[in-house]
């Protein structure tokens, strides 16, 4: 692999990374960490070989609003805690909302192929550093870093 290309990847997972574990720290009582492996669960799509064929290709299966709620639902049935099942949803939910705007788009209504897209380059240099501002914004607003200057 050429090292443009890997250095996009590793763009693009860190990005899924940091906007889950950010996701999950700000808004549930989940450990952060979850946020990290529901947010990158889509793209376990790369490891499957290419002639497995549709649906078992990139931002096919794995990137469907049904992949999702299975995960969900079986984080739930695995743990019996709301809060694991919903830092799950919002961590592989960040995932899926961010490749829907990208040029390839996601399925939505899979099983059929429906891929509509904005177009929007949210892999992207701007894009990127955007993600990561509103991730840091979040995880700065749930830390006790301003805790100091709010009392009198």
């Amino acid at each position: 692999m050429e090292s443009g290309r890997m250095l996009f990847l590793a763009r693009v997972f860190a990005t899924h990374a940091i906007v889950g574990y950010a996701l999950v720290r700000g808004f549930t009582d989940a450990d952060p960490r979850v946020g990290i492996v529901f947010g990158l669960l889509p793209d376990v799509d790369l490891c499957f070989p290419a002639e497995w064929g549709w649906p078992l290709v990139h931002r096919a299966v794995t990137h469907t609003p049904l992949f999702a709620l299975a995960i969900v639902a079986g984080a739930y049935a695995v743990t019996r805690e709301r809060t694991i099942a919903l830092a799950a949803g919002l961590a592989i939910g960040s995932h899926l909302a961010i490749d829907s705007l990208s040029p390839g788009g996601i399925d939505w209504l899979f099983p059929l192929e429906t891929t509509w897209s904005p177009g929007i380059a949210v892999h992207g240099l701007f894009a990127t550093v955007a993600l990561w501002a509103v991730s840091i914004g979040i995880l700065a607003w749930r830390s006790d870093v301003f805790s100091q200057f709010s009392t009198g």
